[in-house]
């Protein structure tokens, strides 16, 4: 056997035992995962429990998120001038309302408001599973984590598939191209929280002409719908149940005067209600 043959044979060696050694380890990463997950759940509590709550928020309404954007023509590339470009680049809000397919009336706000939520919970979710990888990764061995990627991690200890979640914010694309084809220009917006927020600011500012009961529901923010609920505690103001009972319990606010009897939307006339209780208010 000539030099250079012995030479590839240990290199070949020294692979196939990096490789076995690897293998190895990760196969002892997950088995001591595998044994200890109940246990590093419960050391981390209330942030495992938090951040498999979310998860199944949004896994349940992630579908209705991603229908809504798509209806209003949020996610669409826009094929444009290379003016409409430029103008688009300088006062982006207005061009994407303009461009888009989005309505002047109540059910689109709505659908902007359950958006808004959805992608402020979204963030909130990267946030605390950012929390809980850090916070974990410092109780358990080196070995276990670097062999443990962070995705696979929260399927073994919180049952949670991150794949399932988008990893990007949604896009609307105004697109130009050349009439010659040869060369393009394109400017993204990106549907952030805050462009929401936004979007549902100006569509109000110009629904504000229409009858008062279009007024009133178009001043009944996310955001204070959330300052309804913290003031009343997070509890049904008829049947006294609250998030800290049952933890999913989905609370809505209600109008104590209904708008259709010259009700207002301000705090004196909101109460939080239970969904079930809210909805048999409306049947009587």
């Amino acid at each position: 056997m000539g030099y250079y043959s012995i030479v590839i044979v240990i290199i070949s060696v020294i692979i196939l035992l990096a490789v076995m050694i690897s293998l190895a380890l990760y196969i002892s990463a997950n088995n001591y995962i595998k044994k200890h997950s109940s246990e590093i759940y419960e050391k981390n509590e209330p942030l495992s429990s938090e951040c498999r709550d979310l998860a199944s928020f949004l896994l349940k309404q992630q579908s209705t998120f991603k229908r809504y954007l798509a209806e209003n023509g949020l996610t669409q590339t826009y094929n444009c001038s290379n003016s409409v470009l430029s103008n688009a680049e300088n006062n982006p809000i207005k061009y994407l309302i303009k461009y888009s397919d989005l309505d002047y009336d109540i059910q689109c706000l709505e659908e902007l408001d359950f958006c808004e939520t959805f992608s402020e919970k979204l963030g909130i979710f990267y946030e605390k599973t950012d929390e809980l990888y850090k916070q974990v990764s410092k109780t358990i061995p080196n070995r276990v984590y670097i062999f443990l990627p962070k995705e696979k991690f929260f399927v073994k200890i919180c049952n949670i598939d991150l794949s399932f979640f988008p990893q990007s914010y949604p896009v609307f694309r105004f697109l130009y191209i050349s009439p010659a084809g040869k060369s393009q220009r394109e400017y993204k917006i990106f549907i952030t929280t805050d462009v929401i927020k936004e979007i549902k600011s100006e569509l109000s500012r110009k629904l504000n002409k229409y009858s008062h009961a279009k007024v009133q529901r178009n001043t009944m923010t996310n955001d204070l719908r959330n300052a309804i609920k913290k003031r009343d505690n997070y509890t049904c103001c008829i049947c006294g149940n609250s998030i800290y009972k049952e933890p999913n319990l989905l609370l809505e606010v209600d109008h104590i005067v209904p708008i259709s009897k010259g009700g207002k939307t301000e705090a004196d006339n909101l109460q939080t209600l239970c969904w079930r209780c809210n909805r048999e208010k409306s049947n009587n």
